[in-house]
C-alpha cells in the first residue's frame, strides 16, 4: 500500500509552512534546514502511512481515505538524496517517544516499499537526554541538535 495521499516533493530551497508540522517543531526544523538542506534533493512533509481502511459500504472513497489519514502514522519530514530517503522526527526536546516514532515510521516505510532507495532515520531537536542519545546511536538513528 502506498502513502495515504501521493507524496508531494518540494525543492530543498522551500521555506515556509511545513504541512501539519507542530508550531513548536517548525522553528527547530527551519534552523536545521539552514544548516543541511543543501545536502538533499527534495523534502516531503506530513507523509501518512498505513491507517485503518473502512469497508466500501462505510462512505465515499474520499471519506474512507480521510479516515485512513486520520488513523495513519504521519512522518514529519522526509529528505531525499540519490541513495537515501531520510525519515525525520522533529521535536524541540526529543525523548524516548521521538525514538519510537522514527523507528515505527521507518519500519512502515520499508513495509510499504515507499521508496526505491534505502531508508535512514534521524531526529532533529534542540535537546536530548544523554541516555536517549545513546539509544539512538545503538539503533542507527542520526541525531541533529540545532
Amino acid at each position: 500500500m502506498p502513502a495515504v495521499y501521493p507524496i508531494e516533493w518540494l525543492a530543498n530551497t522551500f521555506r515556509g509552512d511545513y504541512p501539519h508540522m507542530a508550531k513548536r517543531d517548525a522553528p527547530v526544523w527551519a534552523r536545521w534546514l539552514e544548516l543541511y538542506a543543501d545536502r538533499f534533493d527534495a523534502f516531503a512533509y506530513d507523509v501518512a502511512l498505513g491507517g485503518n481502511t473502512p469497508a466500501e459500504s462505510l462512505g465515499t472513497e474520499d471519506e474512507r481515505r480521510g479516515w485512513q489519514y486520520v488513523t495513519a502514522l504521519k512522518i514529519d519530514a522526509v529528505g531525499l538524496t540519490p541513495t537515501y530517503a531520510w525519515i525525520f522526527e522533529v521535536r524541540p526536546d526529543a525523548t524516548v517517544s521521538a525514538v519510537g516514532s522514527v523507528e515505527c515510521y521507518a519500519l512502515a516505510a520499508v513495509r510499504e516499499t515507499l521508496f526505491t532507495v534505502e531508508v535512514a532515520k534521524a531526529i532533529v531537536c534542540e535537546t536530548m537526554q544523554p541516555d536517549v542519545e545513546w539509544c539512538c546511536d545503538q539503533l542507527g538513528i542520526r541525531v541533529f541538535k540545532v
